[in-house]
């Protein structure tokens, strides 16, 4: 397995299979890092086979028989391949989709006159591109697929994912609030930028939609109100919830990644 952390070695990777020369390719992430776009986005001039979720053996056979019509070297791309692991007909497709062969022969035998004058096999050099959120070892199926295929996992530390949601993100205050309590999570998705928008767009907590994306301390966005609404930090540790001690503690936390809050909020001297 390949590990890639940055954006543009994903975007370098997605270049790379739009050359045609790597026949099938696996890309593993956890959701919400931007890979299914940013992999269409790159392979746009192709015109790529997008399959995404359920789809029927049936359609799925007729479609690539379609596209193999127009160009026999297409790029096809499986957008949640776990959908199409709960069909064995979909399963076997995919099986001689991903034969190492440079030609490969893709056969669909059935007694249904939704056939219609579409021929039972043909003859395809389609590249395949699986997109991933996890990889299940128990599940013989896939195994037999990754043997097959390039494997590389993208995990961009929260940082880098920071630096992407910059590159779209029209909202400041959003974005300002997400870096600040972005160096104390491990879980940032550029959808966690969307769904505060959403929310403060409606007029609804969108803060606390953050906090929970981020699976942050909620003690360190109290504490950062509180910085906000009093000018000192006796008045502060008064209004805090838990004690004087866990005040300072918290407090202590969210300035070591967050100095700047010190002077912006008159902070002084943290005891």
């Amino acid at each position: 397995m390949i590990t890639i952390k940055s954006y543009n070695d994903y975007r370098d990777v997605m270049k790379a299979f739009k050359s045609k020369k790597l026949n099938l390719l696996t890309v593993v992430s956890r959701g919400g890092l931007g890979k299914t776009f940013i992999s269409e986005e790159e392979l746009t001039d192709e015109a790529p086979l997008i399959f995404t979720g359920h789809v029927t053996p049936l359609s799925l056979y007729k479609t690539l028989y379609e596209k193999s019509r127009e160009d026999v070297e297409f790029i096809v791309v499986f957008d949640d391949v776990d959908a199409l692991m709960l069909n064995k007909t979909n399963v076997a497709l995919l099986k001689q989709l991903c034969d190492t062969r440079e030609t490969k022969t893709i056969k669909y035998f059935t007694a249904s006159p939704l056939l219609g004058s579409t021929p039972s096999e043909f003859e395809t050099k389609c590249k395949v591109l699986m997109l991933m959120n996890d990889l299940k070892p128990e599940d013989k199926n896939l195994q037999a697929l990754m043997t097959r295929s390039h494997l590389m996992h993208f995990i961009p530390e929260d940082i880098e994912v920071l630096s992407n949601m910059k590159t779209f993100a029209k909202d400041k205050n959003i974005l300002n609030f997400i870096e600040i309590y972005a160096s104390f999570s491990n879980s940032l998705n550029l959808r966690c930028y969307k769904r505060a928008e959403e929310l403060k767009n409606a007029g609804l907590n969108w803060k606390s939609s953050i906090i929970n994306d981020l699976k942050v301390d909620s003690d360190l966005l109290a504490i950062h109100n509180l910085l906000i609404k009093y000018k000192t930090n006796t008045e502060r540790e008064k209004h805090f919830k838990g004690s004087r001690m866990t005040f300072y503690r918290k407090l202590k936390i969210l300035l070591s990644k967050n100095p700047q809050l010190k002077k912006t909020y008159n902070v002084g001297r943290v005891k």
